[in-house]
Order: C-alpha cells, then structure tokens, then sequence
C-alpha cells in the first residue's frame, strides 16, 4: 500500500451571507470514488460476494476497502461541503481558512478550519484560534469525524482538545444530510471559549513527575522522541528543582508535546494517531489541575 501525503492549499473563493468567506477546494487529487461489485473464486468460477462491494478510485483503479452493502460513500469533497453550509449559518464563527491533506493515496481525508476572528489569550502574547477538524476515509480507518481544535499562533502548533468537548463521529451507515451534525458545531465558540479556561488553569500549575510519567507512557514516545521533547520543556523552563527536574508549567508540558505532533510527525497518519494518544493523556493533566485546585 502506498503511504503518500498531500496537502492541498485551498484555492479560489466565494463570498458567502454573514460575512463568512468560504474558499472552495478543488483539484485532481480527490479521488473519484465508485462502487463495484466484489467476486471471489478463479477467473473462470468467480462467484459474486453477496452483500458486499468493493470502495474504488475510479480513475487508478485502486481498491480502498471491501465494505457491506449497507456502507454509504460520504465523498470527501461531500463532507467538507457540508462542514461549510453548517458553518456559514453560524455568523460567530466569522471568516475561515481551509487546509486539506490526503494519506493512502487519498483514502484518508482531514481538511481543518481554522477561524482566526475566535481567539482567546492564554497568557499574555500567548493566543490561539479556534479550529475544526474534519476527518473522513474511503479505507475504513477513520469514520465522519469532526473535533475541536485550536492553532496556537505563537510556534503555529495545533492544540489537542480533549475528547468529551466536541467530537462527531459516524459510521458510514447513514445519509451525510441524516447525521444531525449542525447543533453540535454550532456550539463551537462556546466549547472554544470553556476549553480556554481550562489551558489558562494549566499555566498556573507546576508539573510533576508523576504526572510527566503518565503522559509520557500515554504518548508511547521513542527515545529520540524523548530527548526532543526534554530539549523543548527545558527551554521553557524557569530552572530545576533539587533532583533535577524542569520547573515549567502543564500549560508549557502540554505545548511541548503539541509542538511535537505538529511538527515532528511523519505523516499525517502519525499525527492522527499521536493527536488520539494526546486526547487520552489530557486526562491526567485535568487530574494533576484538579488536584492542585483541591489543595488550594
């Protein structure tokens, strides 16, 4: 299986009602999907597998999964379509940028929408943007998946948001006009706005070993990973306590490791899967704040 990676600018545009600026996404590179039928057997006894159908780039003849019948193509040019006709009716959001890239030979998808005109300072000089990310895949691996982001300006590192915040995900069972998604986005500035609260918790506590450790664990970081992302802490850092260890804040443990993940993955398959790791450990970071709050 080829492993290639696309990233798409987004070209041209069009003015959309409530001030919203929409650019369309065009070009070759999204795939042209069909679906055809699946036979097992040799050539000459070849029997038609009932109940399922092959997902195909019709233009490469590449075969990105065997599905049932009951699988529903959501194209990918179909799912960023529909992000933006729920974000143009919500004039909060304002304008936004579009980044699309492509994994698998375009059997994975995740297109992001960032809004500059939602941002929040953490501390001071410190913003971020709100963003939403799009998933959607031809090859099974990621179902309709739309999660809430954000693009800390300062290193352009994109934040990972926890997993209760926002978070869509569908199977491709369903009719993409059936999938109920536009209440859910809709809510994206408040959930931004609740979910910076919570960063600006991070840069008021110290981190602790034990809570390096289990975020470390999580992450499942190689020995070069380690001592890339040590390098990053310790430059953040206000000195060492007496065993040796970073005196820094989660808010700069946090962002180190984000630093990481947008800037040191191999492919955006990586990223994905590090960015669900990520999801996971912010739950010992939100133990680590609530116990510091606990003892206050």
């Amino acid at each position: 299986m080829s492993h290639n990676e696309d990233s798409i600018p987004t070209e041209g545009g069009i003015k959309m009602p409530s001030s919203h600026e929409q650019k369309q996404v065009r070009g070759p590179r999204f795939p042209r999907v069909t679906e055809q039928p699946v036979s097992w057997g040799s050539q000459n006894k070849s029997q038609t597998a009932e109940g399922y159908k092959a997902i195909v780039d019709a233009d490469t003849g590449k075969v990105f999964s065997i599905v049932s019948k009951d699988y529903k193509i959501i194209t990918h040019q179909q799912a960023i379509e529909q992000i933006e006709s729920i974000i143009s009716k919500n004039a909060d959001l304002g304008s936004y940028d579009v980044k699309v890239n492509f994994y698998n030979d375009g059997g994975r998808m995740r297109c992001t929408f960032t809004f500059p005109k939602i941002a929040a300072e953490i501390v001071k000089g410190d913003v971020v943007n709100l963003q939403l990310h799009l998933s959607n895949s031809y090859d099974v691996t990621w179902p309709f998946t739309v999660i809430l982001g954000a693009l800390r300006l300062v290193c352009t590192n994109g934040l990972v948001v926890g997993k209760k915040v926002l978070q869509i995900k569908k199977r491709h069972v369903y009719e993409l006009n059936n999938l109920n998604i536009d209440r859910t986005i809709i809510t994206a500035t408040q959930q931004f706005q609740k979910q910076s609260g919570e960063w600006k918790d991070l840069d008021q506590i110290r981190l602790h070993p034990a809570t390096y450790e289990k975020v470390i664990k999580t992450m499942k970081f190689g020995e070069t990973a380690k001592e890339e992302l040590q390098s990053q802490i310790e430059h953040g850092a206000s000195g060492y306590d007496k065993d040796g260890f970073p005196i820094v804040s989660l808010w700069t443990f946090y962002n180190a490791i984000t630093w990481y993940i947008t800037h040191r993955a191999v492919s955006l398959n990586h990223q994905v899967e590090m960015e669900h790791r990520m999801r996971t450990a912010m739950a010992y970071l939100r133990e680590a704040r609530n116990g510091s709050r606990k003892r206050m």
